[in-house]
């Protein structure tokens, strides 16, 4: 077919190469646009047009080829044998046949008939680095091969002169590569050509010496000095064959580890696929993956020692040296090792293809188990899959073997870490008495290794060398991260240590991977969004999603679930960490990183708390990309989701000097962890931030982080705590003469009154504080003091007044469309008019404030609500719907983890136990509430509670409503310039 542009072309060519299998959408980009050429700014619309282009011209020529979109891809539907490649390889299978059955001259013609196919460069003219990396494959993999079959094929046949002129045509290709030497050394003798073999015999060995392939220049020599023996050449060019004799069936295993512990389930798994029940074996392939010193080895080891008996030819291991200081081993090799393995003698045959067809063909008659360990990837291994088609194979690998899998449909068994008893039975298992006579040591030493046996094993060998060493102390040695990775055998042999094994793996890696994995090392949890992670690298998400995929192929990192998060093992995190040596530029992606998270939560915080004044940000980093937020909900999970990486980044940015970012956590994270009574972490988040406002020398910042300090104190029942913090925050607001400040601070002081008893005071001071924001204009801060005074006069048995107060912060919220704080005075009213009796205005604000719920989504707004819906159905006399509403208000408070609000829900759900005459219920209802209120010091609440339970037996009045602790205030944006 002829196309309008050579896009199409190239598109149409990366489909022909994997007919009736997808292909990315991103693939098929990277082939379309030669090297040369400029790529447009939008690759993928470009490809949508070219493929449409595409489908019209296949429409029109009537052509049997359709192209199918699948999920970000495209499919080509068409016959393979309508592909020249394919029909070639389908030629040469027949050629193998034909060769097998020694029909050599059949065999020679049908590659002959083969290679016809293969008329010109395999997509000559597309010059994209796919097609590049196709074509060398092909011509590696098919191309020579075919070639060496035929000129082995007409030595065999007696036709030297035909080898010398094919010879001839790959002169130019291959001309340095042994197998041709070999090949043109026989046909020159079987010729007669003599003196010309001599001298291209030196020539060419000259020429190994030179460029330092000793063993390639051996090999040449011990061929020419077979052929130059005096005794005449037979018509078959080859060695005389010796005879053959089969050995005895192969025990080539290394020495299975004694104790071996653990992995039933992968010895099963391994049962099931190779030798199940009824059968003696089953000749397929195995991929056995997992990170580097999970066991791979030994395991398999293991299960093939007690195995062996099941196949005829025996079993063999072969290192691949896929990752590792070793030169790798190739498929040729591999070949080469199990023809000599089975006794058979290798140099009668020169070509690979003709070695591959002689072991495929021996065993086939005495079938085998073939271990090829530790293979770097599925090209590694693939040529040797066809080869072994009638053994049982295991490959093992520290990448996941994903084409091998695809291609051949054969089961993967992934190696885990082992579980914490099977990590400590490893270790009594090598420590013998030592671990019975310190048992928590041999608990604190697995849980350091993690479950990687490599660890474990070093670990038990450091232990045995120093047999008057306590396990404790080795213990403490190994706390240290690096000395864990470092410590080996004490120089007997070659060196092993965590750090060499983990570096291999690292050293396999794209530069873009190995980026990412570094400043996976940054981040202080052990699991992180590609968003955070693609950030701190400065690179696309699309690139950083791509570079986490490689790692977790790699097993360096685990994907746990199926979103896009992605979890590090300990040790491999300590592994990372340390790639990043003081020479590694990390301030960049450090900064990124913390920036990630401080703007991504300030993001959250706007979306949930639109009203609410936030610190003013530092610009975002340069190619920090932080996530942003259109639904509350989504915010709020996301801060969830994330709870503890941002209480350890406040932290993590405080040790690196990073304070102008570290003060700024607690303010933008606080509000929704607060929602759901994450008070410890608000706490240890504030605790830094008071540290890192001061080390950056900003007044207004430490100030807000006191105030709010001692404001989530006050939540949290720590009154004498709050105290302190709240007095300094006043001091340095008073000092700096910030009104605003200095009013903040006063209602959380009120609010400090209030809990302590001192009514009177906290009266007067919120009236204080009413009259001052009355005063400066701020509207929120005279709601929040009118709310307060009204539940403040509520417990001086004041509800008149109260309600004044109530239906003034209720007109102030709702001019400010307040939802969290009209629900909060709504719920207040409710428990007002129900102690008043005022049945009907109470369902009133009850139907006002369920709407707002909605719109707040705060369990503790929630609860609140509950318990006061439940104090007005039991005045009511309405005892199940009181009943329901009490245990609704209890699990809401549990939920929210509000301790205050727990124990005034069961206050409430105690008095509808009693009422209905449950008695011992109630009592324990009631003294759970008691106790709450002793711990969070709210004495006077807890007496009223125990009146309660020193009169069961009578009725019970309603309880009191209006406990709520939900009267605090945070200080406004400290470095607003508008603040002071």
């Amino acid at each position: 077919m002829r196309w309008t542009h050579r896009r199409e072309r190239n598109v149409v060519a990366a489909l022909l190469t994997q007919p009736g299998r997808w292909m990315s959408i991103d693939t098929l980009v990277n082939w379309a646009w030669n090297e040369e050429e400029v790529r447009p700014r939008a690759p993928r619309g470009a490809l949508y047009k070219c493929v449409a282009r595409i489908r019209q011209a296949l429409d029109q020529a009537g052509a049997s080829a359709k192209i199918v979109a699948i999920s970000g891809g495209y499919q080509l539907e068409i016959d393979p044998e309508l592909i020249d490649f394919h029909a070639f390889r389908v030629a040469m299978r027949r050629a193998h046949a034909l060769s097998d059955q020694d029909e050599h001259r059949e065999a020679c013609e049908a590659a002959r008939a083969a290679l016809a196919l293969w008329r010109d460069e395999p997509l000559a003219g597309i010059t994209s680095e796919p097609a590049r990396n196709w074509r060398k494959s092909v011509t590696a993999n098919h191309w020579i091969p075919a070639n060496t079959f035929l000129l082995s094929e007409l030595l065999t046949v007696g036709r030297p002169d035909e080898a010398l002129l094919l010879l001839d045509e790959l002169s130019r290709e291959c001309a340095n590569e042994l197998w041709f030497a070999k090949l043109r050394l026989q046909a020159l003798t079987a010729v007669g050509r003599y003196a010309a073999r001599n001298e291209y015999y030196l020539d060419v060995y000259r020429y190994f010496r030179k460029s330092g392939d000793d063993q390639a220049a051996e090999d040449l020599r011990a061929l020419q000095d077979h052929l130059r023996a005096p005794e005449p050449l037979p018509a078959d060019p080859r060695p005389a064959e010796r005879p053959y004799a089969p050995p005895a069936p192969l025990r080539e295993l290394p020495r299975d580890v004694a104790g071996f512990t653990g992995r039933a389930d992968i010895l099963a798994d391994l049962d099931a696929a190779l030798t199940p029940p009824g059968e003696a074996f089953v000749p397929t392939v195995v991929a056995v993956t997992g990170p580097p010193g999970v066991g791979k080895t030994s395991t398999v080891v293991h299960w093939a020692s007690k195995a062996a008996s099941r196949f005829p030819g025996g079993v063999m291991l072969i290192d691949l040296h896929g990752v590792g200081s070793a030169p790798r081993v190739e498929p040729a090799d591999v070949v080469g090792v199990l023809l000599s393995a089975v006794n058979y003698p290798v140099d009668q045959i020169v070509g690979a293809a003709g070695r591959a067809a002689r072991l495929r063909s021996l065993l086939s008659d005495r079938p085998m188990l073939v271990v090829l360990d530790n293979a770097e990837d599925t090209a590694h291994i693939e040529p040797l899959v066809g080869v072994l088609s009638d053994c049982a194979v295991i490959v093992t690998a520290r990448r996941r073997l994903k084409a091998l899998v695809r291609r051949h449909q054969c089961p993967t068994l992934t190696l885990d870490p082992l579980s914490g008893e099977m990590s400590a039975e490893l270790l009594r298992r090598r420590l013998g008495d030592r671990s019975v006579r310190e048992p928590e040591a041999i608990a604190s030493l697995a849980a350091l290794c993690n479950g990687l046996p490599l660890a474990l094993t070093i670990v038990a060998e450091r232990a045995a060398s120093r047999a008057g060493s306590r396990l404790q102390t080795i213990v403490e040695q190994l706390r240290d991260p690096a000395t864990l990775l470092t410590i080996s055998d004490d120089g007997d042999g070659e060196e092993t240590n965590l750090y060499l094994a983990f570096s291999w793996s690292y050293h396999c890696l794209e530069p873009s991977a190995q980026q990412v994995f570094r400043v996976f090392g940054l981040h202080p949890g052990p699991e992180a969004g590609v968003e955070v992670l693609a950030s701190a690298a400065g690179v696309p998400v699309a690139e950083g999603r791509r570079a986490l995929d490689l790692l977790v192929a790699a097993h360096l990192v685990q994907q746990p679930g199926d979103g896009d998060r992605y979890r590090i093992h300990d040790l491999f995190h300590h592994f990372a960490r340390a790639l990043n040596t003081p020479g590694t530029p990390v301030d960049g992606p450090r900064r990124r990183l913390v920036a990630y998270y401080l703007h991504t939560a300030h993001n959250a915080h706007r979306i949930v708390h639109p009203r609410g004044s936030g610190p003013k940000m530092p610009p975002v980093e340069p190619g920090c990309r932080p996530d942003r937020f259109t639904d509350p909900l989504a915010a709020m999970r996301w801060c969830l989701r994330e709870r503890a990486n941002l209480t350890a980044m406040v932290r993590y940015a405080a040790d690196h000097g990073l304070h102008e970012f570290a003060w700024r956590f607690p303010h933008v994270t606080g509000g929704i962890l607060n929602r759901f009574g994450y008070f410890d972490d608000i706490i240890a988040g504030l605790t830094v931030a008071v540290r890192s406002a001061a080390a950056s020398g900003n007044d207004l910042a430490r100030m807000a982080c006191l105030n709010d300090l001692g404001y989530i104190h006050l939540l949290a029942g720590h009154d004498a705590v709050a105290d302190t913090h709240l007095r300094q925050a006043l001091d340095l607001a008073t000092a700096r003469d910030v009104p605003l400040a200095v009013l903040t601070v006063k209602l959380n002081m009120a609010h400090r009154h209030r809990h302590a008893g001192r009514l009177g005071q906290a009266a007067a001071l919120y009236e204080e504080c009413a009259a001052a924001a009355r005063e400066i204009g701020d509207e929120e801060r005279q709601a929040k003091a009118a709310h307060n005074l009204a539940k403040t006069l509520a417990e001086l048995d004041q509800p008149h007044r109260a309600l004044e107060q109530l239906r003034l912060a209720l007109l102030l919220r709702r001019g400010m469309d307040d939802a969290p704080a009209l629900v909060e005075t709504h719920t207040e009213l409710v428990g007002v008019h129900t102690h008043l009796g005022q049945f009907d205005a109470a369902h009133e604000h009850c139907r006002e404030a369920i709407p707002l719920l909605e719109k707040v989504r705060d369990l503790s707004a929630v609860m609140r609500l509950h318990t006061a819906r439940a104090d007005l159905a039991l005045a009511e006399g309405r005892l199940d719907d009181a009943w329901q509403f009490a245990r609704e208000a209890v699990v809401f408070a549990e939920r929210s983890h509000a301790a205050t609000g727990e124990a005034r829900a069961l206050t409430a759900l105690g008095a509808v136990l009693a009422r209905r005459g449950e008695q011992g219920p109630a009592r324990i209802a009631w003294e759970r509430a008691a106790g709450l209120y002793r711990d969070r010091e709210r004495h006077r609440r807890a007496e009223r509670v125990e009146r309660h339970l020193a009169e069961l037996g009578v009725a019970p009045d309603v309880p009191d409503a209006r406990m709520s602790d939900e009267d605090t205030v945070s200080l406004p944006s400290p470095p607003r310039p508008h603040s002071s």
